[in-house]
């Protein structure tokens, strides 16, 4: 074989192997479209996951603060609660405290109503005075006062007890006639002592007689 005939078969031959070495052209582009649908089907079931499980993180969120402000709220009702039971109690506690101290103040007035006028000005008298004031003023401190219900008021039982009865045509039957001894009240309402009244009571025979 001459030279020419070797350089002509040689030329055949270059495409021919181009095209072995090369493979199918058209299987590389399929199979990179079918890795991206794949991929970009992972990457949305991925963000559907994150999506519910951050749903999921807002309902406990959610949950934790309801909770948490029901804590508080029945935080804030126990406190309350708690100091207003602290005032009734010390309110009692006082209330009954100075309730002790009436009688005390019932035998002071009672031994000056008495007092004779020569004795009045004595130092000894003027010092017992001065205790009784000085209780009197521990009483109004504590919000105490006295009272006396007027002639011709009806009977509270809350307020008055009933330990006489006056036979009088004057008033109503059953109506206060007469204060024996004075009550007395706390701030707010509270009786510590009703007073003591006499009440009215119609004779049987006028009362028979008038109807």
């Amino acid at each position: 074989m001459s030279a020419d005939d070797r350089d002509r078969a040689a030329a055949e031959s270059e495409p021919a192997q181009a095209a072995e070495d090369s493979g199918p052209p058209a299987a590389a582009p399929a199979e990179a479209l079918a890795d991206s649908t794949d991929e970009a089907s992972a990457l949305r079931e991925r963000l559907a996951g994150l999506e519910r499980e951050l749903a999921a993180e807002r309902e406990r969120a959610t949950d934790y603060m309801q909770k948490w402000q029901r804590a508080q709220a029945d935080h804030a009702n126990f406190r309350r609660r708690a100091q207003q039971e602290q005032e009734q109690f010390l309110s009692l506690a006082t209330a009954q405290t100075m309730a002790l101290l009436l009688p005390a103040l019932d035998s002071l007035e009672r031994a000056f109503r008495t007092l004779p006028e020569s004795l009045q000005h004595l130092t000894w008298v003027e010092g017992i005075a001065l205790v009784d004031l000085q209780l009197r003023r521990t009483l109004d401190a504590q919000g105490v006062t006295a009272f006396e219900p007027r002639a011709g008021d009806a009977l509270d039982p809350a307020r008055h007890q009933a330990i006489a009865q006056t036979e009088t045509t004057q008033h109503a039957e059953g109506a206060i006639v007469a204060v024996v001894q004075r009550g007395y009240e706390q701030q707010g309402g509270r009786v510590l002592r009703p007073a003591l009244v006499s009440v009215a009571r119609h004779d049987e025979r006028e009362w028979t007689t008038g109807r």
